[in-house]
């Protein structure tokens, strides 16, 4: 079963957030009290293991009115409860859930069983227990299953294999510029992912989610739609949503830059902000949108595909900054118009971050190129800010950390010129792994949306 519609939950190092449909970011920073009815029972009334298959509306508008035992119930609240990883006590848990003494013991028993649950030392071997009957405690398995992210972009593949708490045990990056055919992208990725699941020691049916994220619209079918003019969606995105068929874990394909989108609302500069955009602006720019609390996707995927801007005066191409630092050095160099900090660089090192340090210190060919950067990303922010009336527009990405320079000349260009006010523009503070962080995140969800759901076949853990 394909998942191509995202949510986020993050744990540990991914922030914990319950059950947060992609649709509505408010619900990143608040539980949802109906999320328990969307569970629907198995027929046999037990509990799934990590790793068996389950079928469910993840993603999607669901409806809260689907049948759910008490039983299973119990348990995703137990299991929700417990997911954040500190062992509890059969009285801390009917503390923050409100139910029965014998129903918790009865279903952390199960849980256990099921490989959710650890039972652990007691309360008073860990010291926390002085008088009594020792109190036999319960902890979350982070390693009860496991989940895959990739950053599938355009010249760079870059694959990681997490626990359900987001910590990474193995991270694989291969450059694949020279690759451009839709065969031989997909055997790449099928290729990574299995080295990476190797490295990791992570059998393959001990995986239940895998998120892709690639630099193209995807639609509802995890599909990206034709371009005519460069056929370039296709490229990045050559069916990857059926690359896993016949592996039963969860996939999910979706668009790079709402990832990086779910990551900022998450735990980055969107956190508590309604409205705003990420733009991911390396080679290409490509917004994440927010409006009113909802990530905004369309009929295509297609919202925040920027080659709009072929028809912004000032831009006329969706060339992200870092391309366009390259362009601009080179045209200096061909002018024989190339001088200070960079001039006495090897051509190599005339990267961004070498502009933007430069222009901090006041080299006068850095601050000609940070101009001119700026001179094509104001009317960028402008067109989303007024078009949206965003509050918020996050520049992300791994230009971010350094591109401080260029956003401060930015909002001088833009001065006071609307009459609602511009967006506020702020740098990401994830770097290169904001898309990635949000691909965590949506595999971690997956799992989580579907614990303790069945279908008729699934019973046991493979783990």
């Amino acid at each position: 079963m394909h998942h191509t519609v995202s949510g986020i939950n993050l744990a540990c190092k991914y922030k914990c957030v319950y059950n947060y449909n992609v649709h509505d970011v408010t619900e990143l920073q608040s539980s949802d009290p109906n999320r328990w009815k969307r569970a629907a029972a198995a027929p046999d009334g037990s509990f799934v293991a990590p790793h068996a298959r389950a079928e469910t509306s993840f993603g999607r508008e669901q409806q809260n009115d689907e049948p759910v035992s008490p039983r299973t119930l119990n348990a995703r609240r137990l299991l929700t409860f417990a997911w954040p990883g500190q062992p509890l006590t059969a009285t801390e848990f009917m503390e923050g859930t409100g139910l029965t003494r014998a129903t918790v013991l009865s279903v952390c028993r199960d849980l256990a069983a099921a490989g959710w649950f650890e039972e652990v030392a007691d309360a008073r071997a860990a010291g926390n227990y002085a008088k009594g009957r020792p109190a036999l405690r319960y902890v979350f398995r982070p390693d009860a299953a496991y989940v895959i992210a990739c950053d599938a972009d355009e010249d760079d593949f870059t694959v990681v294999v997490t626990d359900l708490h987001g910590v990474e045990l193995v991270r694989i990056h291969r450059n694949i510029g020279a690759t451009r055919t839709a065969d031989t992208r997909r055997q790449l990725l099928l290729d990574l992912v299995d080295e990476a699941l190797s490295l990791a020691d992570v059998a393959p049916e001990r995986v239940s989610a895998i998120v892709i994220a690639v630099p193209a619209p995807v639609d509802p079918d995890g599909e990206s739609p034709a371009d005519e003019d460069e056929n370039y969606w296709n490229k990045v995105n050559p069916g990857f949503i059926s690359l896993f068929d016949g592996r039963g874990w969860e996939v999910l394909v979706d668009n790079d830059a709402n990832l990086a989108a779910l990551c900022e609302a998450a735990e980055g500069a969107g956190v508590g902000v309604r409205s705003f955009a990420t733009l991911l602006s390396a080679e290409r720019f490509g917004a994440g949108i927010v409006v009113d609390g909802r990530l905004l996707r369309g009929k295509h995927g297609g919202v925040g595909e920027m080659r709009v801007l072929d028809m912004v005066v000032g831009v006329e191409a969706p060339h992200g900054l870092l391309r366009r630092v390259r362009w601009e050095i080179r045209q200096l160099a061909e002018a024989g118009e190339l001088a200070g900090e960079l001039a006495a660089l090897p051509p190599a090192e005339r990267g961004a971050e070498a502009v933007f340090s430069a222009a901090e210190r006041g080299d006068a060919t850095a601050l000609r190129i940070v101009d001119a950067l700026a001179g094509r990303l104001a009317p960028v922010v402008q067109l989303l800010s007024g078009l949206l009336d965003l509050d918020r527009i996050i520049v992300a990405g791994s230009i971010a950390a350094s591109a401080e320079p260029v956003l401060r000349r930015t909002r001088e260009i833009m001065g006071k010129g609307s009459l609602l006010g511009w967006a506020d523009l702020v740098a990401s503070t994830h770097g290169s792994d904001v898309v990635l962080r949000g691909a965590v995140s949506s595999a971690i969800a997956l799992v989580r949306e579907r614990a303790l759901l069945s279908e008729a076949a699934s019973a046991v853990s493979a783990g």
